[in-house]
């Protein structure tokens, strides 16, 4: 944005309007050459940052009488209201000048002041002896309104003694006297010294500038192109005059060189490109034949271009087809012949009907006759191609299905653990109570396990464990639930329960079945079970109180079996 607006304000300068644009906080931002034209007094005083206070107080510093001087601060007060409020243009004296000033807000930046001369500034000096010999009467301001710029100064690179405002412009000077009376190689080092001195110049580019300069400026008549700040460039024509001087005309062809520019860089361009092109095309193919995946590109038309060894490996496609031009028509028969999607998705099957080349579906999954899982995934391309991957996921569902089993179940005995158990529990309560079709849950904790564990070590006590798992899958249902809710206590949710007597059953048959010696690394363990039974909607019609309720009747249980006898 800063550099838009001083690009702004030169070309306000060429309509000698002077710009100041100040930020929302009032602070100075940019400002042009006609800005120290009209108001000399800030020259090498303002700068980027600088509140408009300031500037204010420089200016009537020089426009107040020594009495108005005390009531500075108010005048200030009053400009900086005025800057910012100010909505129709107004005039005022300064330095000989009638100025005009507007103050217009920018939107995203502050605001800008533009002031305009009203009436004839005051003559510009002259030389001694009035405009140089070269001009006729009066053509100095005729020569003022050609575009291009000119100049005239003494023969072999004498001093210059009159510039039009072309030339005032093209070589960022102040004003024309700035010029009069210095040699053109000092204007063009003057031009150049902004972005020297900030470290943005082209220093090359500068000293073949000066250089030519200096060559050319020992005889006058061939013509000569300079650089100039800014990615600009001029050509410059000398011709004598006949009375000792010289009159030169300097035609900006910036716009000429740059398309120069443009074409030389596009044509480095090109010849990169194409050994780029070259470069990759090699890399290209090699990456594709070492790709874990397979991979395709499919025509528009549906011929298959480009394809690895792989992309036929995970499709089991004849090894003899790579390298042909082979249709995806071809290949989709082949692969209905050996019946690939038969166990595929129907909206793979639909798509695979409808030829198999659209990008609708970006991406799926299906198992192979061979028993792999494959992920494939289309891309589309711009000219109607098709970029086809093919993926070995088989690892990866296994993965995903152990992490799976994992998350649900007992990692030693392989039931499901209690959140799911309690997931099953929740699920059944709420069938119950929808259609009267009950439930129970059998709540078992072993007996003399603790002793087995102290006696034998952990190992042998996980082996029990599994052993009493493998007996209450044995006794269940395929349709009931069997968990290991921590430690060695267990679960089972019986579904479709008629009655009390179809739960007490089941746990007799439990209880039958742990008290069956258990073999262990050729020892005889005996472990039985304290089972509590609770039964929905009788005992509860809640998955937490049921479970509770069994827990409850475990503990009776066991406390029962405990109590001493006779």
């Amino acid at each position: 944005m800063l550099q838009q607006l001083k690009t702004f304000g030169e070309i306000l300068d060429g309509l000698e309007i002077a710009m100041c644009v100040f930020d929302d906080q009032d602070r100075a931002l940019a400002w042009n050459r006609c800005f120290f034209r009209f108001f000399p007094e800030h020259e090498g005083q303002v700068h980027e940052g600088e509140h408009y206070s300031v500037n204010l107080r420089r200016f009537y510093s020089g426009r107040l009488s020594p009495q108005e001087l005390s009531g500075i601060e108010r005048y200030i007060e009053a400009g900086i209201e005025r800057h910012q409020h100010q909505s129709q243009p107004y005039e005022f004296e300064h330095l000989g000048r009638r100025l005009r000033v507007s103050s217009l807000p920018v939107p995203g930046v502050g605001r800008m002041r533009l002031w305009r001369s009203e009436s004839t500034l005051a003559p510009q000096a002259t030389l001694p002896g009035g405009a140089p010999a070269a001009l006729p009467a009066g053509g100095g301001v005729l020569l003022d309104k050609v575009p291009d710029a000119l100049m005239v100064c003494g023969l072999d690179g004498g001093r210059i003694e009159w510039v039009n405002e072309s030339f005032v412009l093209m070589y960022g000077l102040r004003d024309r006297q700035s010029a009069v009376g210095s040699g053109f190689e000092q204007v063009f080092e003057a031009a150049w010294q902004q972005e020297l001195a900030a470290g943005t110049a082209d220093h090359e580019l500068y000293a073949t500038g000066l250089q030519v300069l200096k060559d050319h400026l020992r005889f006058s008549g061939a013509p000569f192109e300079l650089p100039l700040p800014g990615n600009r460039f001029c050509r410059v024509i000398a011709r004598p005059t006949g009375g000792g001087e010289a009159f030169y005309a300097h035609v900006d062809i910036s716009e000429i060189k740059r398309q120069q520019q443009r074409l030389e860089a596009a044509e480095r361009l090109a010849r990169e490109r194409e050994q780029q092109l070259r470069h990759k095309s090699v890399l290209l193919e090699a990456t594709v034949e070492n790709l874990d995946q397979g991979i395709a590109l499919i025509g528009a038309d549906g011929t298959i271009e480009l394809s690895n060894l792989n992309f036929y490996e995970l499709l089991d496609l004849p090894a003899s087809w790579l390298g042909q031009r082979l249709s995806l028509d071809t290949v989709l028969d082949h692969q209905r012949q050996r019946r690939e999607f038969d166990g595929a998705p129907e909206l793979v099957q639909q798509y695979v009907q409808a030829g198999g080349r659209s990008p609708h579906l970006p991406r799926y999954e299906r198992r192979c006759a061979s028993g792999r899982m494959i992920e494939v995934r289309n891309i589309p391309i711009e000219d109607g191609s098709l970029l086809r991957t093919v993926n070995d996921i088989t690892q990866r569902k296994r993965d995903e299905e152990r992490i799976r089993f994992a998350a649900h179940h007992d990692a030693l005995t392989g039931l499901i653990n209690r959140a799911v158990f309690m997931e099953c529990l929740e699920a059944e309560v709420s069938l119950a109570r929808r259609t009267g079709i009950g439930c129970a849950v059998l709540y078992l904790d072993l007996d003399g396990f603790k002793p087995i564990n102290d006696r034998h070590g952990h190992a042998v006590g996980d082996q029990v464990l599994v052993g009493v798992a493998e007996a209450l899958r044995g006794v269940s249902r395929e349709a009931d639930f069997v968990a290991r809710l921590g430690g060695d206590e267990f679960a089972v949710l019986q579904r479709g329960v008629q009655g009390r007597e179809q739960a007490r059953q089941l746990a007799q048959r439990v209880q039958q079945a742990l008290a069956a010696p258990l073999l262990v690394e050729s020892l005889q363990l005996q472990v039985g079970a304290s089972i509590g039974v609770a039964l929905c909607p009788d005992d509860g019609d809640q998955a937490e109180a049921l479970l509770r309720q069994a827990d409850l009747a475990m503990y009776a249980r066991k406390k029962q079996r405990a109590r001493p006898t006779g």
